[in-house]
């Protein structure tokens, strides 16, 4: 009974510090230092969890004013102690599942986007169909996460920030620039600052507007663009010269379908782009202009052929 009663004051003082009722300085006189660690990881927890709720459906300008404009985070608490206490159970179980080995993993789904701020402030805008992961309990001291899929990333400035993909490594100090890496396919654009891109065979320092690109296993091959941001964030997805393949697959990504390309030659070469929110213009756009036939063979799953 006793120890009931203790589990029950700590979460009472837990939910008057979320709530902004006692100071950081007091709740440490109340509660032991693994528990005040343990409710640090907690208030975090929220407000990742706020960011992970965010989706990407307006134009970038939208996605800037938001970022520009934060609202401080907000968190409902109940007056009702006996509910509150009851929710400050399932809240720490249900958060220790993601903090419990300081592994944070973030993963979007088909036609998903989500904008991630990271523990330093840096922002993350995170594609359809992929993946960021990052140890929390030494970001300080080791800002460097995993990406599978597509992100753009706006740093801020500070320790070395690194992203680490199965195709390379991207390095800077504090900058925006967007990586691009699945399976064989690897592509690394700067916009703003200084990126060190590192392959197993190939090293580059890119400057604003400079990129570099790695397909197939083929050596890098570097270029200029004249874009100032990714076009995927206001939701139309570019390509320039890539074989056809690449763009089925990002496809694929955006809007949960399957293709049937044992007809066509998937290496033939592309460039252009197509929307997000239209299926029927997106399939238009990129087949079309290949002159490759589409048609719906069952529900979901199209076949392409000349």
């Amino acid at each position: 009974m006793e120890n009931q009663n203790s589990n029950i004051e700590k979460d009472t003082f837990l939910a008057q510090w979320l709530e902004g009722d006692i100071s950081d300085a007091e709740l440490k006189t109340l509660v032991s230092e693994d528990d005040f660690k343990t409710y640090q990881k907690l208030k975090k927890g929220f407000g990742i969890s706020e960011q992970l709720d965010g989706s990407i459906d307006e134009s970038f300008s939208k996605i800037q004013q938001r970022i520009t404009n934060k609202t401080p985070n907000v968190l409902p608490l109940y007056r009702s102690w006996t509910i509150g206490i009851a929710a400050s159970f399932v809240l720490l179980f249900g958060l220790f599942s993601i903090f419990g080995n300081s592994n944070i993993i973030i993963e979007t789904g088909f036609g998903e986007s989500k904008i991630v701020t990271l523990l330093d402030g840096s922002e993350v805008i995170l594609n359809s169909k992929s993946k960021l992961s990052y140890n929390d309990e030494d970001w300080k001291e080791n800002r460097t996460l995993s990406l599978d899929g597509e992100a753009f990333f706006k740093v801020q400035k500070g320790s070395t920030f690194t992203v680490n993909t199965n195709n390379g490594s991207v390095t800077v100090l504090g900058t925006q620039f967007n990586v691009n890496s699945t399976n064989d396919f690897f592509d690394v654009v700067c916009y703003e600052g200084k990126v060190k891109v590192k392959t197993t065979q190939s090293e580059h320092v890119l400057l604003p507007s400079n990129s570099v690109r790695k397909i197939n296993g083929h050596p890098s091959e570097s270029s200029i663009t004249q874009l100032i941001r990714p076009t995927w964030i206001a939701g139309e997805s570019t390509f320039k010269s890539v074989p056809v393949r690449y763009v089925i697959s990002a496809l694929e990504s955006q809007y949960n379908i399957k293709f049937d390309t044992d007809a066509i030659d998937d290496t033939t070469i592309f460039s252009g782009s197509f929307p997000h929110n239209n299926l029927k213009v997106a399939l238009k756009t990129v087949f079309e202009t290949l002159h490759i036939k589409y048609f719906e063979k069952e529900k979901r799953n199209i076949k392409l052929r000349y």
